[in-house]
């Protein structure tokens, strides 16, 4: 078993499954790029877990590039299914769309799972749901869609702080 302490800055990299494997029916095909980089802060934690909160950057070059900006807050539960290796977190954000030269507002919801590899690394599928303002402005299209993305999440450095 790994020895975790919370309050510690991390960077990941997530890739959009979907698009990677099989594109869509869009026009976009297998091994299109689609990723995600977040920075976030892991909180103290507590017999429950701990609150996390970060930016993220979104990046698809769609048949004409996508960009997202954001920022995210929600809780980690630690020792899920009595295993410390694995975190669940549920978190909401909020963010702009950017797409053919519009900012547009958007909100998301998203569940992260992951796997410690080791006391610094970890296996992580990110589910989300977004708001997709840019579909409107482009097709009347308000529309939420889900996406599966696969990363590895690497602890940056601890905080420390003296009591």
């Amino acid at each position: 078993m790994f020895c975790y302490s919370q309050n510690s800055v991390n960077f990941s990299l997530h890739h959009d499954f979907k698009l990677l494997v099989f594109g869509d029916n869009l026009g976009n095909r297998a091994g299109t790029l689609n990723f995600i980089a977040r920075v976030k802060h892991e909180g103290e934690d507590n017999s429950l877990g701990f609150l996390i909160y970060g930016l993220e950057f979104e990046k698809a070059f769609l048949s004409t590039q996508y960009t997202r900006f954001g920022a995210f807050t929600g809780f980690t539960f630690m020792d899920v299914f009595n295993d410390y290796n694995f975190h669940i977190t549920p978190s909401i954000g909020t963010g702009f769309i950017n797409r053919e030269q519009k900012n547009l507002f958007s909100w998301s919801g998203s569940v992260q799972f992951e796997y410690f590899l080791s006391d610094t690394v970890r296996l992580s599928f990110l589910n989300q749901i977004t708001q997709r303002t840019d579909l409107e402005y482009l097709y009347n299209d308000l529309a939420y869609r889900w996406s599966f993305f696969l990363g590895i999440e690497m602890q940056l450095f601890k905080i420390n702080q003296n009591n």
